[in-house]
């Protein structure tokens, strides 16, 4: 199938040169006219332009003139003969019919003979170079022949071989220079052509390298018309395929960022190149003068896959991280373990260092199982989800959590506005997203104040799970950003708590995120969808039921 770039193909608007068959048809027009001119001249007692010595001959030639003429006009019109033949033709009858006139006129001296210059002429223009030497020569040697027929027959004769010998070199220069001038004319006309094809051509192949560029491409012309937009452009603005096209209108941020481009740029100096980022496009401007009027350029690209690849490529090193770090930290986990075991195995312990052992064994458990989270994480395995009644788990949580010495029980205050919340959930994994999130709010908050934990269902009937602090508050500029593996804001974090925290929740089909709260500190906010919840439960068959009185 062959395309725009095709060889055998021309582009649309270039035509090849065709026979000049208007050259001929007004060839005919003038000839008909002198014919006309001539004829009538042969109707006056005393013609005004030309001296007539054999009237009979004159008017039968200037007769035989306006005939052929109207012949070869109707011929050239209805072109039922070819142009070569056609040209030809009607040189030999020119020539032929002004030797006849001129002869009749009183022969070179009646100057008839320069119109012989004219024929000759177009036939360079229109023919091959030998071609109009050749009726030159012809029209010369006809020349010749009637000064020698008129100098032995007339006796009063009063022409001179000088002119004619001079009519006869003009007329072969006359047919060589016009043929050398209408070569240059058609090489010029055919450069022109290829020139054309050429751009034409390049236009249309930048139209498709455009069209088919992964980048948004829109041009914009004067008073911000778009002058093209290629198919990505399209796609990444989720505009329709229409013709008419505003960019305040159906663009109205890009225009407000193509504004404020061009203010912060100097007017006196070339605009260079800039970029900015609205909904994960990338935006570049650049300006170009084209004939003297500015037209803009705006290149699109979309960050998200770029963004995804760099996420992947960090999953895929915290895989390879977490992997190192549960080899080595389990064996000298499993010594601490160990250790744990001896001590407890003897009796000469008081009470309190029997509670001592009993957390590092509690705590060496829980190690163990932050780290096959971890490993969960990076291999992606299944979760063992269970119905876990938060009203009664929260308090041995909280009980739990209090253990480790970060918080007191009246650290915390428990808020339910749920009658019956139930959540699907590991446990292991539920533990860990709400220790984690509690030991922020305990480290980085206000320890005179509460902790609140609020359940509750949302409007669209999901339960959340939030834990607010009243401290400082995260600012609003990161708090899209800490959710990422290894971002912190603290020089002994290794920001990986909320990573896991947001990985856990994947998991589990939850979702996590984080706001400023109207204690001036800041939310987390744990998210359940009621459809995760169902979908989880169905395998169950027996707490469906339950779930859907939950959430009413």
């Amino acid at each position: 199938m062959p395309t725009l770039t095709s060889t055998n193909t021309l582009p649309p608007g270039y035509q090849p040169r065709k026979t000049n068959w208007t050259s001929v048809r007004l060839l005919n027009v003038y000839r008909l006219g002198l014919a006309a001119i001539f004829f009538a001249q042969s109707f006056a007692s005393t013609s005004p332009l030309v001296n007539i010595v054999d009237l009979r001959l004159y008017s039968w030639a200037s007769f035989a003139f306006l005939v052929l003429a109207l012949v070869w006009l109707v011929a050239s019109v209805i072109e039922r003969r070819g142009f070569q033949s056609q040209v030809s033709l009607q040189i030999y009858g020119d020539t032929i019919i002004i030797i006849l006139l001129m002869h009749a006129c009183g022969g070179i001296s009646s100057g008839l003979g320069m119109l012989l210059i004219i024929s000759v002429a177009v036939t360079g223009l229109l023919t091959q170079q030998a071609l109009a030497i050749l009726f030159a020569s012809l029209a010369s040697l006809g020349l010749l022949a009637q000064h020698i027929y008129s100098v032995i027959n007339i006796p009063a004769y009063s022409g001179s071989s000088t002119q004619v010998g001079l009519l006869g070199a003009s007329l072969i220069a006359t047919a060589i220079v016009t043929h050398k001038l209408m070569m240059r004319v058609r090489s010029s006309e055919q450069l022109i052509q290829q020139r054309e094809r050429d751009v034409a051509l390049l236009s249309a192949l930048n139209q498709e390298i455009i069209e088919n560029m992964e980048a948004g491409v829109i041009v914009l012309g004067r008073n911000d018309s778009i002058r093209h937009i290629n198919r990505a452009a399209r796609e990444l603005l989720h505009l329709p395929v229409i013709t008419d096209i505003s960019l305040q209108r159906d663009c109205p941020r890009l225009a407000t960022a193509l504004d404020s481009w061009r203010k912060t740029m100097s007017q006196a100096s070339q605009l260079p190149p800039a970029s900015r980022e609205i909904d994960n496009l990338q935006i570049s401007f650049r300006e170009l003068q084209s004939e003297g009027q500015p037209n803009t350029m705006i290149f699109l690209n979309d960050v998200s896959s770029i963004r995804d690849s760099m996420q992947q490529a960090k999953l895929a090193s915290l895989g390879h991280l977490t992997a190192s770090i549960a080899h080595e930290i389990r064996n000298p986990l499993g010594a601490i373990s160990y250790a744990a075991e001896l001590l407890m195995e003897d009796r000469n312990f008081d009470e309190v260092d029997q509670r001592m052992i009993e957390i590092i064994s509690q705590h060496t458990l829980r190690i163990n199982h932050i780290i096959e989270d971890i490993l969960n994480i990076s291999r992606g395995d299944e979760t063992s989800r269970e119905r876990i009644e938060l009203k009664n788990w929260f308090p041995a949580f909280i009980d739990s959590f209090c253990q480790t010495g970060l918080a007191s029980a009246e650290s915390f205050h428990l808020e339910f506005e749920s009658d019956f919340p139930v959540v699907l959930f590991d446990a292991g994994h539920l533990n860990q997203i709400l220790t984690n999130l509690c030991t922020n709010a305990c480290v980085h908050a206000d320890t005179s104040k509460p902790v609140i934990i609020r359940i509750y269902p949302d409007s669209g009937h999901a339960l959340c799970i939030e834990i607010a602090d009243q401290g400082p508050g995260v600012s609003s500029d990161i708090l899209d950003q800490i959710f990422e593996p290894f971002y912190t804001t603290s020089h002994q974090g290794s920001g990986l708590g909320l990573y896991i925290v947001a990985q856990l929740c994947e998991l589990n089909n939850a979702s996590i995120s984080a706001r400023m709260n109207q204690y001036c500190g800041t939310s987390f906010i744990l998210r359940k969808s009621a459809a995760a919840t169902d979908r989880d439960a169905q395998p169950t068959g027996t707490h469906s039921n339950t779930m859907g009185m939950q959430h009413e």
